[in-house]
């Protein structure tokens, strides 16, 4: 074992309370996607970092020292909550009793969680209060122009009309209220428009992002049209949407991508009005990291020398007979499900709902036939035309018309023809143009000599849509997202919002009560260590765990499958790595009393080595570096084409037990049996003769002849040294293991995260992280010279140290312990403390927006964005204090029993684990 093996555990223990303190808070705090203050300073320096965070929001500090001044009206309460929280969590820390911190957790969380609830209430209120309000829009959001009069007027004579023609049918869905309560048409209210961000380029793209950023609440009531409609602008701003707003907003964003998308008005069933996916099941799909790392290396092999694809022998016939006979099955399964909704559902086929479709332009290429589809605004999803979970369509509108569908409504939407230029099947509110369905612009110039100027829809009075870059890093609402299914949970989570990179959390169950689970998928990103993510099955024995790394490792990991116990070395396992190992091993499978190691391409042609290692006592289970005596070592080769079968060795037994060498060669053209030969070590001194009974010879082909005396004795001394090496490469193997172990221990516990240098939104934060590093190195040096005590030292000359200190191990262990549980203490109270005070912030500036102090509509804004921050940050804190909570007693358990595996507390009971 290394001497520094276990550095990462006294680094704390060395470290004074308050400087620990700091080095963990800025090593935890420095991957927020905003500038926090630090806990340990004084008010005053808080109240400094607020305003410099104002006025790099508002960009002057004069009116910054104004913003804070109305802050500071809400000071006192802040003050006094603030000290009743230093109050009790003194008195909390200092009590050992697993329960009651299990309490203090749960407590402190549910406090969180409700002045969460609280402060959101009031933010969204004070938010839509300010938007709506006149003085703060736009005024083409309260007042119509001559030609929006004029559509209007032609909208109002057009449904008119359709009443008398269509008695029986609902009423268009043409001219609605704004969130002002001014009349528009709908077809206005979209605003074609492309956002800034690289990642948002194509249809799949905004269609993720709007279903992710939105929060979407269903109809208040179901078989009715809403009589307001937000505009696309208002929908980013309070991230809440019903189905035609998000409609029109993914529709104003594909629109602007070059899409010929439509907002489609129509019927749907109760899974999808009310997006309950609560009645449906999901298969249980293991995450592959490889996929995408597989598309680019097909992409790159994709050369002269690359092998050519397998001719497929399959007939055309049969794929046609197998494909119809998955369709039926398909067919029968929906069936079963649309029967289930008809027969429970009372208003099945009356849900209004409002969706998107991509009606493909018209291309030349016989080959190419693209057929329209749905988009799914409230998931995002593709849906085809035949989907029978959309019952009916009314109309559809994009930003230039509308077209009200004449066809006979049946179940489902198959039947429909959707080109919207045949009068029989579409009557159009406007006079159109064929070109204006194909995606080209309209020619609004007119010859001299016409005398009839044909009436075209107005443009957007909506304002250009922009998401804010700290909105748009925190992709979801309020940066988590929880998707429910009949047997499984989705969690999502935008980058670098959780403290160990968690981005996505797939939970499957086995009852509807969610309560046993049987597969857990996590996914990560940014990690330092390379890990992107961790499957593990729950079974009644023992769970398997399977961890997957991106390349990059120093250990080149590839996966990493263990069952039970993961700190000790006699668990089973089975590891992969990366083709860049020097000593090419590919596989790696570790039994209870065996390691088997699989190699590719290496110059000697091994290709297998197995090592069987003595049984151990049941007391040394859990000791995970006390090495093992190996038994017998197994070597397997591939052929050498260039020699003889009978001198190509195919398989080396090396029993060190019996204390023999068992050779076996390859098999020859024919044969059924292998050549092999028996050589018994000599035990004798080196003054003795060689005795020739020591090498036992089985030829099979009778012209290669045994060998003679010379020969016998090169070979076994030969064989001596293969053994040598081999007993060398399976100690330095089983250090490898131990090696991998240990880092994996402590990467588990420490949460880092690693920020790319050209990411210009967060390249601050390491600039102030590297500012904090050269603080630390130089207080550290500074109190390391006070006390003479030098960190560079091996980790085993400072653990003698200690121990010539207090002799006793159990009280080392116990600091070490009570160092680790204090810490993690402290951390979650510092967030808790941290969130306080941004809540008091957020709630003195909400209520200086609710008293109208400020005069300027520009300061208005920017304190509004302001506002937007700290909820956010709020949003981040509270999902970092739940993650903490759910990780510590894991943490935990992966120390305890790390230590109790270590040899100086060997002779210690072992530490209790907590499940």
């Amino acid at each position: 074992m290394d001497s520094d093996s276990l550095d990462w555990i006294w680094g704390d223990f060395n470290n004074s309370p308050n400087l620990a303190e700091f080095i963990e808070e800025v090593e935890d705090e420095n991957y927020l996607l905003f500038d926090s203050n630090d806990d340990d300073k004084s008010d005053s320096s808080s109240e400094s970092s607020f305003n410099n965070d104002c006025s790099l929001l508002i960009g002057d500090k004069r009116t910054a020292l104004e913003l804070n001044e109305i802050v500071n009206d809400f000071k006192n309460q802040y003050d006094k909550t603030l000290s009743e929280l230093d109050s009790t969590t003194d008195g909390e820390l200092e009590d050992g009793n697993h329960k009651s911190v299990d309490l203090l957790y749960s407590d402190a969380l549910e406090a969180i969680k409700t002045n969460l609830s609280n402060v959101e209430l009031e933010w969204r209120n004070t938010l839509y209060e300010y938007t709506v309000n006149e003085k703060n829009v736009p005024e083409s959001y309260t007042k119509t122009t001559s030609i929006e009069k004029l559509i209007i007027l032609y909208a109002n004579n057009f449904v008119e009309q359709f009443k008398i023609k269509y008695p029986n049918r609902r009423q268009l869905v043409l001219i609605l209220l704004n969130e002002c309560g001014v009349q528009k048409c709908v077809c206005t209210t979209i605003k074609p428009s492309r956002l800034v961000y690289p990642n948002l380029r194509d249809l799949i793209s905004y269609s993720e992002f709007v279903a992710k950023h939105i929060t979407y609440i269903k109809l208040e009531d179901p078989v009715t049209v809403p009589n307001k409609i937000m505009s696309p602008t208002t929908t980013i701003e309070m991230q809440t949407a019903n189905c035609f707003e998000m409609a029109i907003l993914l529709v104003s964003f594909l629109i602007g991508c070059e899409c010929n998308a439509f907002v489609v008005y129509g019927y749907a069933t109760e899974i999808v009005c009310n997006n309950d996916l609560k009645k449906v099941k999901i298969d249980l799909e293991e995450y592959d990291p490889q996929k995408s790392d597989s598309k680019n290396i097909s992409e790159d092999l994709d050369d002269a020398n690359s092998l050519e694809p397998t001719n497929d022998l399959c007939s055309e016939y049969v794929k046609f007979l197998l494909e119809e006979q998955q369709n039926k099955t398909v067919m029968k399964d929906e069936v079963k499900e649309i029967d289930f909704n008809d027969s429970s559902d009372s208003l099945f086929g009356k849900r209004v709902h409002a969706w998107v479709i991509i009606i493909p332009l018209q291309i030349e290429d016989e080959n190419i036939n693209e057929v329209p589809y749905f988009i799914e605004p409230s998931t995002g999803e593709r849906k085809e035309i035949s989907d029978e979970n959309y019952t009916g369509i009314e109309a559809v509108w994009n930003h230039r018309n509308y077209w009200v569908n004449l066809q006979s409504s049946g179940v489902g939407c198959t039947q429909y023809n959707f080109t919207l230029t045949n009068t029989k099947c579409w009557e159009n509110f406007l006079p159109d143009k064929p070109q204006s369905l194909r995606g080209e612009t309209l020619d609004l110039k007119h010859n001299e000599n016409t005398t009839f100027k044909q009436l075209v829809m107005p443009n957007s009075w909506v304002n250009v849509l922009e998401v804010p870059r700290n909105k748009y890093h925190m992709l979801y609402p309020s940066g988590k997202k929880v998707v429910t299914y009949m047997n499984a949970i989705k969690e999502f989570y935008a980058d670098y919002i959780m403290p160990d990179g968690l981005i996505e959390k797939n939970t499957f169950f086995t009852d509807s009560e969610y309560v046993n689970k049987t597969f857990v998928t996590e996914i990560y990103k940014h990690r330092i260590d390379k890990l992107i993510s961790v499957e593990t099955k729950y079974t009644t024995k023992e769970n398997e765990t399977v961890e997957y790394f991106r390349s990059g490792r120093d250990d080149f990991l590839n996966s990493h499958t263990f069952y039970g116990a993961c700190n000790n070395i006699k668990t089973k396992r089975f590891v992969t790595f990366f083709n860049l190992r020097l000593d090419s091993m590919a596989e790696l499978n570790i039994d209870e009393n065996s390691f088997t190691t699989t190699f590719n391409d290496r110059s000697d042609l091994l290709f297998c080595r197995k090592c069987i290692f003595q049984k151990t006592e049941k007391n040394d289970c859990h000791n995970l570096n006390v090495k093992r005596k190996p038994t017998s070592i197994v070597e397997k080769y591939l052929r050498d084409e260039s020699k003889h079968k009978d001198q190509d060795i195919a398989t080396i037994s090396f029993n060190l037990e019996s204390n023999s060498i068992y050779v076996q060669y390859q098999y020859g053209e024919g044969q059924i049996t292998q050549s092999s030969r028996l050589f018994q070590k000599p035990t004798m001194t080196r003054n003795e003769e060689f005795d020739t009974k020591s090498v036992i010879e089985d030829i099979v082909y009778p012209y290669e002849g045994h060998l003679n005396t010379h020969e016998a004795y090169i070979m076994l001394q030969d064989m001596i040294e293969a053994e040598k090496e081999a007993l060398r490469n399976v100690s330095k193997l089983e250090d490898d293991i131990i090696k991998m172990i240990e880092i994996r221990c402590r990467e588990r516990i420490v949460f880092k995260l690693k920020i790319d240098s050209l990411d210009w939104d967060r390249n601050h934060g390491i600039r102030k992280l590297l500012q904090n590093e050269k603080d630390k190195k130089l207080a550290l040096s500074k109190r390391d010279k006070a006390k003479q005590i030098d960190n560079s030292l091996p980790y085993h000359v400072i653990i003698k140290r200690l121990f010539t200190q207090d002799k006793i191990a159990l009280n080392v262990r116990e600091k070490i312990i009570q160092n680790f549980t204090q810490n993690t203490k402290k951390r979650f109270i510092r967030t808790k403390k941290l969130f306080i005070t941004k809540q008091f912030k957020l709630q003195s500036m909400v209520k200086a927006l609710e008293t109208d102090r400020f005069k300027e509509v520009e300061l208005k804004n920017k304190t509004l964005l302001l506002c937007s921050l700290l909820k956010n940050e709020l949003n981040v804190l509270a999902l970092r204090m739940e993650r903490y909570n759910e990780t510590r007693i894991d943490r935990y358990n992966i120390l305890a029993s790390y230590l109790n595996s270590y040899p100086d507390f060997k002779t210690l009971s072992p530490l209790k684990l907590y499940f």
